[in-house]
């Protein structure tokens, strides 16, 4: 595979929003945490929301899964949304004379970020919002997931930039659609969400403490009065269902069942998800399917169960079979209805926008436009089910195109982006890449569902990332094709052709290539940033006799004791004479050398390479500064104690 824009990062490409996330883990590993930020809000305005839940589409992408284990990339997110320093939001300049107005009806994750692009690029935007605080179904999002403060940050930084927002406000009969283009507004977005629960047909349905999860969940987590009992059945096993039981169970459930017609490894549900429930006592019945419901004196006294046979057919379709002769029954008091979410169609009401047979908007999923020219259609209104990253995707997309509309006059599908994830990594590659110790948090089931990482556990963690697209280039016009390159990578990387090539497939960015290349054709942009700050360090407190700077391994190399600088890099192999002499040039005395241990290279025995570098540079240093020292510090099992010097 060739190395173009168009080859990105396999993280970047599972992320419906190509967030970098290569780079802000690189930038976490780095102590960059500021920058880290920066990176993630280019692409996503709910950086805190999917810091904590955002299903992970990126990890599930990550080419260290094969190796160990992926990146922890969403934790840390959370932990740079949680130290970075963010910009304090304000108002966008003043919207040009030609400006347009949009309402967005629905103030969920679609409806915000279209709001926002829209606002982003100098239009008005109001947005309404039927309950009586902005957020949309993030807000019945359990708290212990989705903590009130993270919601409430990113919308406040999106409404800063100059957005309306009107809340209790219900399109339908009464406040139709069309009033708004009335009102003067050019375009609407409807992005209204899923916002009512799917019923089912059983005997015993809508009896007492017989309810759908949609309107318990936000009556419990908007502040309202709910009843719960005392055994509760939920039916369903979506991720919905199993934040419905674990709600129950904090509510005082003495009991509670998770009941889905899938088998254990169908179920929709996060695997994450279904053990945190099991782990707070709620049993999972899996291959069951809801009878009817019991009922004594008006209220639910048991449920009766029917065996599932399948849930889909060959063809991979939802048609489940059941078992009529295998029936069990289960004691409970309230039974919670979590079978999957409809759209509220009531705002099309008085429009002339158009149904079809079944009552589902008639839409071009491409463009987004509904049958009325100027009333657009988004997020899970349009798409159906989908997590909040993909929401946000969608906001993205509508507010492309109804921006084009405003400015141009057009309705067209936005450009399609041509991107191709990186390949996999090559069998004999991923044997020669070695574990690296990452930190295993210890669960706490009343608060956050997933712990946050520390300042140290997170650079490692960062540290993890192995760089994709971040290697070794080389520059045809300089490379003189003496194949020194080719010798020394440790991972064979570099390929012969009609010119010298690093493989991005193979390529972890070690550097050796770069430091021996003595037409210094290579270059590496995750070194490059490092090398970067050199220029920037202190001067030493005493010139007359200098300071002692530590260069460390951005992976392994902790806080070396008496430095009075410490440089971290991705890898002390990428070191050249020339590096090591410009901190003298700074009037540093010592430069001490911390590599890792061979074992827990990241890159093998690559670092071999470090005592030629300081052997070459105390050769060179010794005759301007006669008491310069170069040292190289082992580590424990690689000649010495750790900490060990050895002076060259």
């Amino acid at each position: 595979m060739s190395v173009s824009s168009k080859v990105i990062a396999p993280c970047q490409a599972g992320c419906p929003v190509r967030t970098d996330a290569g780079r802000y883990a690189r930038l976490v590993a780095e102590g960059r945490y500021d920058e880290a930020y920066e990176v993630i809000c280019r692409a996503n305005p709910f950086p805190s929301v999917c810091a904590h839940i955002c299903q992970r589409p990126c990890e599930k992408q990550c080419r260290r899964g094969p190796l160990d284990a992926p990146v922890g990339i969403r934790s840390l997110k959370r932990f740079v949304v949680q130290h970075a320093r963010r910009p304090a939001p304000g108002p966008c300049a003043p919207e040009p004379a030609a400006s347009g107005r949009v309402a967005v009806v629905g103030a969920g994750p679609a409806g915000l970020t279209a709001a926002y692009d829209l606002r982003l690029r100098g239009h008005r935007a109001s947005v309404f919002e039927r309950l009586d605080r902005p957020g949309g179904m993030l807000n019945v999002i359990p708290r212990y997931r989705l903590p009130q403060e993270a919601l409430d940050a990113d919308v406040a930084a999106i409404l800063a930039t100059g957005i309306e927002l009107t809340c209790g406000w219900e399109a339908g009969e009464n406040t139709p659609v069309a009033e708004l283009l009335e009102r003067g507004f050019d375009a609407v977005v409807v992005a209204t969400g899923l916002s009512r629960s799917r019923g089912i047909a059983v005997p015993g349905f809508g009896a007492q403490r017989f309810t759908a999860a949609i309107p318990w969940m936000a009556d419990v987590w908007l502040g309202k009065k709910v009843d719960v009992g005392r055994r509760v059945a939920v039916i369903g096993g979506g991720n919905v269902a199993a934040d419905v039981a674990r709600t129950a169970r904090r509510l005082g459930a003495e009991q509670v069942a998770l009941i889905c017609l899938e088998s254990r490894e169908e179920v929709p549900a996060e695997p994450q998800e279904i053990a945190l429930a099991e782990g707070e006592g709620i049993r999972l019945l899996p291959r069951q399917a809801l009878k009817r419901v019991l009922n004594r004196d008006g209220q639910i006294a048991a449920i009766e169960l029917m065996s599932v046979v399948s849930v889909f057919d060959e063809a991979g379709r939802f048609r489940p079979t059941y078992d009529p002769s295998r029936i069990r029954t289960l004691s409970v008091d309230m039974v919670i209805l979590s079978i999957g979410q409809a759209p509220d169609r009531s705002w099309a009401r008085g429009t002339a926008v158009r149904a079809d047979e079944r009552g589902r908007i008639v839409v071009d999923r491409e463009t987004h436009l509904t049958s009325h020219p100027r009333v657009f259609l988004a997020g899970e209104a349009l798409r159906g089910p989908g997590s909040a990253i993909q929401a946000v995707a969608d906001g993205h997309r509508v507010a492309e195109i109804v921006a084009r509309f405003l400015e141009l006059g057009e309705v067209a599908r936005p450009a399609a982006a041509e991107v191709a994830p990186l390949d996999p990594f090559p069998e004999d590659v991923l044997e020669r890449l070695r574990r690296l110790a990452t930190v295993a948090a210890e669960a706490e089931p009343f608060a956050a569902s997933e712990p946050s990482l520390d300042e140290a556990a997170a650079r490692r963690e960062g540290g993890r990332c192995l760089a994709c697209l971040a290697g070794a280039v080389i520059d045809e016009t300089k490379c003189a094709s003496c194949l020194t390159c080719f010798r020394v990578c440790p991972l064979d990387a570099v390929e012969i052709g009609e010119a010298m090539r690093a493989n991005p497939a193979r390529c972890q960015a070690c550097g050796v290539c770069a430091s021996v290349c003595p037409a210094g054709a290579i270059s590496l942009a995750c070194w490059d940033r490092a090398a970067g700050e050199w220029a920037t360090l202190p001067a030493p407190a005493s010139r007359e006799t200098g300071g002692t700077v530590a260069v460390v391994c951005r992976h392994d190399g902790g806080s070396p004791a008496g430095a009075d600088e410490i440089v971290a890099v991705p890898c002390l192999a990428r070191l050249r004479p020339v590096d090591v002499l410009g901190l003298f040039r700074q009037g540093y005395r010592t430069v001490a050398l911390h590599p890792c241990a061979e074992e827990q290279c990241k890159y093998g025995a690559a670092w071999k390479n470090i005592e030629s570098v300081a052997g070459c540079a105390s050769a060179l240093v010794r005759g301007a500064w006669p008491e310069a020292r170069v040292e190289v510090c082992l580590p424990a099992g690689e000649g010495g104690p750790v900490g060990s010097a050895q002076e060259t």
